[in-house]
């Protein structure tokens, strides 16, 4: 199953899928944006590692499952000037930060080439 930001329409608040062996889940920066825009810093990071915790426990209940995560580096560069943009950029660098720590592999692409990192 491929879920992604990028297209119209595939936003999950409930983020169950049982019936598959993988799942991809592209443009995770998006989706954060979606709920930080209505939740404060707080309550947004913790909806999103408790969503973290569901989808680890459900890759682990089946030994072939897999879950792959992609998500865009918006933190580089320069600050926005909107503190809502600003606001955006802090939540998604704590996902990634709480992604990272608990994954099994994190790895970073920059113009195609790739870097394990974990």
């Amino acid at each position: 199953m491929w879920i992604s930001a990028y297209e119209s329409g595939s936003y999950h608040n409930d983020w169950h899928f049982p019936d598959s062996e993988a799942i991809v889940i592209e443009g995770m920066e998006q989706f954060i944006k979606k709920d930080c825009l209505h939740m404060d810093t707080t309550t947004c990071r913790s909806i999103w590692n408790s969503r973290l915790e569901n989808w680890l426990e459900w890759e682990s209940v089946e030994p072939d499952r897999l879950l792959i995560i992609i998500g865009s580096d918006i933190t580089r560069g320069i600050v926005p000037i909107g503190e809502e943009d600003r606001t955006w950029r802090d939540i998604t660098g704590w996902v990634y930060q709480d992604l990272s720590l608990k994954a099994d592999r994190v790895d970073l692409i920059w113009y195609g080439l790739n870097k394990q990192m974990k």
